[in-house]
């Protein structure tokens, strides 16, 4: 059971393990937006969800973004919900036991095992307990793999998620910050998981209200983001849309209508002007000229 951003356990078959194209990124993304135009997604957990679709790598961590956004059957009641969650939390439990009994604790699939059981934990909202098992799996993958492995880096990126969503922003900030140099280093400037790492810990800034740092990050994003993939994609649109987010934040409300502009331009030009990120974009400018 994988949640938004998290690894997944090794053993795990069919297409989950793919990995993600832009595409489907795209795809994702999209779906994102029409559940928070409808109100099924706050702009916290949309911005959240947005920046977990553009750093997932296989095609399970983009499923695990939307799950819960699918239509549920009118006769499935809240309780059988729980019941399902505490059956996944055992589940996983008993895979974590069963791993560290065959193979040790050091063991790849028996690391995979504890993220999978983090994310039932966090799905679950029980943050504390999930994010002492990110913490276990970053420090299994460091000391097995090494700091440089891509899942080491992914580690990392969840523990740094697990904490942002607890609101434990001064633990959360070193992770990201870590996790963008990584993938500097690693991947290189120009690659869409760096591009994803930084757009990652502007949100982060932003939500820490360390707005002198969050909005060149945004910049920053915004720039590579244009030049990477082009003036019209999601990305480029959602990333100059939490640009003028965190210029609205620290009260430059020149610069939100400047940047919303600009957005709406785009996003009529490129998306459609009945499109509703379009139409979005344009509530947004109307409220910032209004203010």
């Amino acid at each position: 059971m994988a949640g938004p951003g998290d690894e997944i356990a090794a053993g795990a078959g069919g297409h989950r393990h793919l990995r993600a194209s832009h595409a489907d990124r795209e795809r994702v993304i999209e779906e994102l937006k029409v559940a928070f135009v409808h109100g099924r997604l706050g702009r916290d957990e949309f911005d959240l969800r947005v920046g977990q679709a553009l750093e997932s790598r296989t095609c399970a961590e983009l499923a695990a973004l939307t799950a819960d956004l699918l239509p549920r059957p009118a006769t499935l009641p809240h309780p059988a919900k729980a019941v399902r969650v505490r059956k996944a939390i055992a589940q996983c439990q008993r895979a974590v036991a069963d791993q560290e009994r065959r193979y040790g604790p050091d063991h790849p699939d028996t690391i995979a095992a504890h993220a999978s059981l983090a994310s039932a934990l966090r799905s679950a909202g029980k943050l504390k307990d999930a994010i002492a098992q990110y913490e276990r799996v970053l420090a299994g993958r460091e000391r097995v793999e090494g700091r440089d492995h891509m899942d080491t880096i992914a580690a990392r990126a969840n523990l740094a998620y697990a904490y942002r969503v607890a609101k434990r922003f001064r633990d959360a900030i070193p992770q990201y910050e870590r996790t963008l140099d990584d993938r500097i280093r690693v991947q290189g400037p120009d690659h869409p998981d760096t591009l994803a790492a930084r757009s990652n810990l502007a949100a982060c800034y932003q939500q820490a209200w360390r707005l002198t740092e969050a909005i060149p990050q945004y910049q920053r994003a915004l720039a590579d983001s244009e030049r990477m993939l082009g003036a019209g994609d999601t990305e480029t649109l959602i990333t100059r849309c939490n640009l003028a987010s965190a210029y609205y934040t620290a009260g430059r409300l020149t610069e939100v209508v400047v940047v919303l502009r600009r957005a709406l331009t785009d996003c009529e030009r490129y998306l459609g002007a009945d499109h509703q990120m379009t139409q979005t974009v344009r509530a947004n400018l109307d409220a910032a000229i209004r203010t």
